[in-house]
């Protein structure tokens, strides 16, 4: 069975419920993050690699001047 179900219907649903603050913020958090992998699913490679790479640095016990001053240092011509 198909249903449509207008956005202002959801809203009016939610609305309706009895959800605490935290509650709200997870449906939030939640509706946010399957927006966010959407899009990533759409953008070009290089983009969703990009994206990927955010907080690959979290686990690394230098700072992050430290980590700038690695990639900087790096860098070689040509």
């Amino acid at each position: 069975m198909k249903a449509t179900i207008s956005l202002d219907g959801i809203w009016k649903f939610l609305q309706s419920l009895s959800l605490s603050a935290s509650n709200k913020e997870w449906l939030g958090e939640k509706l946010l993050e399957e927006a966010r992998k959407e899009k990533l699913e759409k953008e070009e490679p290089y983009e969703s690699f990009i994206w990927s790479m955010c907080g690959a640095w979290n686990d690394d016990p230098r700072t992050t001047e430290e980590i700038m001053g690695d990639i900087r240092n790096s860098r070689s011509e040509n």
